[in-house]
């Protein structure tokens, strides 16, 4: 263990080294772009096993949203948003009994209802198949989504997930509404109760839906970065740098309650990793990864993986099966210029995805944080490695050593090398 804190430390000392030559002024096209979103929201509960007719007025709350985003081009975006739901005055709901605790209507508004942190990336629809213009009064875009979800009713979080549709109506230079529909998908935590009163086990059956309507302003300079380029020069931007990353990977789980000194040999397991991103700017990459774990290479003593326990048959039924999403940001071209020479590149990035345990057919939210160095053999190729933190329900333990709901603190770290193609 000593050995691995010490690599794991040296890994750290020399991603911030890396950092060090750099200069404070980042590259300037990624400071234009920018926006912001305040306005009003409703939700609608949709726990496992209740009826969905019945949400008026069970499962109904009302709150506000903030959100901070960039159009890194005309058809890929990020946004970041809090939304602060059932605990702000006339925005609550004292009938709503499908918020933690269960069945108690209006305990979750006298603790202060609950709160969503989440991060969207944001694809338009109307500049990826057309041309892009500036002043085009709708323009409309899709968008997946990841965060955390805490409740105050209960005192729990949860891993986060979900799709949306993302409306708006310029109204002038600057200023435009929106309205977002989105469904979010959470744990059983988000429903749990002290008393006993709980519904579903955080397999992707419990959530709710999203109905925001506010105003946009933008923020400094907007149109910039080839933004009034055509849909030809835009459709041919789409069709470069794109890239291939495989490679081999290990995972070191956590779940709540475990002492982590003793994850070898309990909680270590081997496996592949193949994705497929494109570099949107020099700063902006989006991944989507697959993760097949324990499958082939076999782990005899392993116990804090899904089912659990020291006659753990993880290995035997297929091991599970990791599918993310990851945003990606070049430190090195956010904090300098970009050089087309660079040897070393540092990345960090935020994870979305499913969790998939093959023995007992699960399918949990996960969300994640990690870095990525990557180092250039030549224009083609690269050596990369990966270290990242994942959160997920404690189904991924079956329970067994995890928190009856996710708290945040069942996960596991992930340690990747292998190979990227440019293509």
């Amino acid at each position: 263990m000593m050995k691995a804190n010490t690599l794991f430390h040296s890994f750290l000392l020399s991603t911030a080294l890396s950092l060090l030559p750099l200069s404070s002024h980042g590259q300037g096209d990624f400071w234009n772009n920018w926006y912001v979103q305040v306005g009003l929201d409703m939700s609608l509960q949709n726990p496992y096993g209740y009826k969905f007719s019945d949400v008026f007025p069970n499962g109904k709350t009302f709150g506000v949203d903030m959100a901070v985003g960039k159009w890194f081009t005309p058809e890929v975006g990020l946004r970041a948003k809090v939304n602060w739901e059932n605990g702000i005055g006339l925005f609550r709901n004292s009938h709503a009994n499908w918020l933690a605790p269960f069945h108690k209507p209006g305990v979750n508004m006298d603790k202060g209802g609950y709160l969503g942190v989440v991060g969207d990336v944001l694809l338009n629809l109307h500049n990826l198949f057309w041309s892009y213009d500036r002043q085009r009064r709708w323009n409309l875009s899709v968008f997946p989504r990841a965060g955390v979800d805490y409740n105050f009713g209960v005192r729990k979080g949860s891993p986060l997930v979900g799709l949306g549709i993302d409306n708006t109506y310029r109204l002038g230079d600057g200023l435009c509404l929106y309205a977002d529909v989105a469904y979010n998908v959470v744990s059983s935590g988000h429903v749990g109760s002290e008393s006993g009163y709980s519904t579903g086990n955080g397999s992707n059956s419990n959530g709710y839906l999203n109905i925001d309507l506010g105003v946009q302003i933008d923020l400094g300079n907007t149109g910039k970065r080839g933004f009034e380029a055509g849909g030809e020069d835009n459709r041919k931007a789409l069709a470069r740098g794109w890239f291939l990353q495989m490679g081999v990977d290990m995972s070191l789980q956590n779940p709540y309650g475990c002492n982590f000194s003793k994850v070898f040999p309990k909680g270590n397991t081997y496996g592949l990793d193949f994705a497929v991103g494109k570099q949107f700017t020099p700063e902006m990459a989006l991944r989507v990864r697959a993760n097949w774990e324990n499958g082939l290479v076999e782990n005899p003593n392993v116990e804090w993986v899904a089912p659990g326990g020291p006659d753990n048959d993880n290995f035997s039924h297929g091991g599970y099966l990791v599918a993310n999403g990851d945003v990606m940001f070049n430190l090195h071209n956010i904090l300098a210029s970009y050089n087309e020479n660079r040897r070393w590149e540092t990345y960090a990035y935020a994870r979305a995805g499913l969790i998939s345990h093959f023995v007992i057919s699960s399918l949990s939210p996960l969300v994640g944080l990690g870095v990525e160095n990557l180092y250039r053999l030549d224009s083609k190729w690269s050596l990369f490695l990966d270290i990242d933190y994942q959160v997920t329900t404690s189904e991924s333990s079956a329970g067994s050593t995890g928190m009856a709901v996710s708290a945040g603190s069942n996960g596991f770290f992930d340690v990747a090398l292998g190979a990227k193609l440019n293509l």
